[in-house]
């Protein structure tokens, strides 16, 4: 299987569907403590029926956007892998390869929320309104770097 098709079926699509899924999650759960701070009663069937249906519903849109952030993140990210490799004359290690795509993807997902507006005209997402939401859902975007490298450096070494 060509090199290129091997590392976007079993590194980049897991990593996009990591950050897809704990973005939607913490999204959710970010609107449903607010309702619940204005005291809407709501029951733990209530909870998961609204994630699952914001998995469903953010999936063509929210999926979109991320995927499209992170693969520009991760392209950056590589880049600076080789620049810093050749500068330094050696492999970077797995700590730093985890360091700079978990820092390409916080950044790419700050980076998306902050430009929905003035590109997209779409407020910032109701999970990020708060600092503590926009962190979360940056956390996401770590947290999909790190399985991208993770899964990376896994399937180079077959």
């Amino acid at each position: 299987m060509n090199k290129a098709i091997r590392h976007i079926l079993f590194s980049f699509i897991p990593a996009w569907a990591v950050g897809f899924l704990l973005a939607s999650i913490f999204y959710s759960i970010a609107v449903l403590i607010n309702l619940s701070l204005i005291h809407v009663k709501l029951q733990p069937r209530d909870w998961w029926f609204m994630i699952s249906q914001d998995l469903v519903g953010l999936l063509p849109t929210y999926g979109l956007i991320i995927g499209f952030s992170l693969f520009l993140a991760f392209i950056i990210a590589h880049k600076v892998t080789r620049r810093v490799e050749k500068h330094l004359e050696r492999r970077t290690t797995v700590s730093t390869r985890l360091l700079l795509f978990g820092a390409a993807g916080g950044l790419s997902f700050l980076i998306m929320l902050l430009a929905m507006q003035p590109i997209l005209n779409v407020t910032l997402i109701a999970g990020a309104r708060s600092v503590a939401g926009l962190c979360a859902q940056c956390l996401a975007g770590v947290a999909a770097g790190s399985v991208y490298t993770y899964l990376s450096n896994k399937f180079a070494l077959k």
